[in-house]
């Protein structure tokens, strides 16, 4: 199971790096992709990643899914046409969508979170269309799997665990982390 993950200066850190850390360990492929096609990506927190590929490069079809972390590189990827485009793409494509904290706004003002459940940080209702949020850490509803925030990352992974890999897998996964 292979992700692009969606990054541009001002990601949250701790949801970018942290869950992909956590993803590969449980196996997943997680790959950065730059949105602007520069060398060097700066989160929110100055943490700064280097090992990265360029959007104009990125194939749908070398990935299971998307990953869009939050921050405040969230609401500047929603109004950006390309990536407007790659998430149509892997929408179409019925690959995995995955977001957290403020970045399933992209899927919601898309219109594609419609009548599906997600939950998002607080204060983004409105910028989800019709979408049904619920009150949890994360949730899953089809391919979409999203989380609250910074603080939900473990409930994201393991969201992601239990749903692409099931409830045995979660367990294993966790027993290993000794959580």
């Amino acid at each position: 199971m292979r992700f692009a993950c969606l990054l541009a200066d001002g990601f949250e850190d701790i949801e970018a790096l942290g869950t992909s850390a956590l993803l590969r360990r449980a196996g997943f492929e997680v790959d950065f992709i730059s949105v602007y096609n520069n060398k060097n990506v700066e989160g929110s927190y100055h943490t700064v990643v280097t090992d990265l590929k360029n959007i104009k490069n990125l194939e749908v079809d070398n990935y299971d899914g998307i990953f869009l972390p939050g921050g405040r590189a969230a609401y500047a990827l929603r109004e950006n046409e390309i990536v407007k485009n790659v998430v149509n793409d892997f929408h179409k494509h019925n690959k995995w969508m995955l977001a957290i904290c403020a970045a399933p706004t992209i899927y919601g003002l898309m219109g594609l979170l419609d009548n599906k459940k997600y939950i998002s940080f607080p204060g983004t209702e409105k910028e989800m269309g019709n979408a049904i949020r619920v009150d949890a850490k994360a949730v899953s509803d089809g391919r979409f799997i999203t989380a609250r925030s910074a603080g939900a990352v473990y409930d994201f992974v393991f969201e992601i665990i239990k749903t692409i890999n099931g409830e045995a897998a979660l367990e294993k996964f966790k027993k290993n982390l000794y959580f």
